[in-house]
């Protein structure tokens, strides 16, 4: 259990629930990290930004997208 409690979407201000739907538009259902981000609308707005930026026009190819997954996983030790 969180200690922060989570923006459920159906209990969330309409604000959120604006932002939840710009995220699912973008094919991805709403993870805990982002109710997490909800708590915060200005957080959940720039998280939403950078989900825009990375993955709506992105200017790397999927293949050296992966590749830097890849690594950065590989520098920080965690499983991909």
């Amino acid at each position: 259990m969180s200690r922060i409690p989570l923006v459920e979407p159906d209990a969330a201000p309409p604000e959120i629930q604006a932002l939840y739907a710009k995220i699912n538009s973008m094919g991805y259902p709403i993870f805990n990290v982002m109710k997490l981000f909800a708590t915060n609308p200005k957080v959940l707005s720039g998280f939403v930004q950078i989900m825009e930026a990375l993955y709506e026009q992105p200017r790397i190819a999927p293949r050296y997208r992966e590749l830097a997954y890849l690594r950065a996983s590989q520098i920080n030790s965690c499983h991909y």
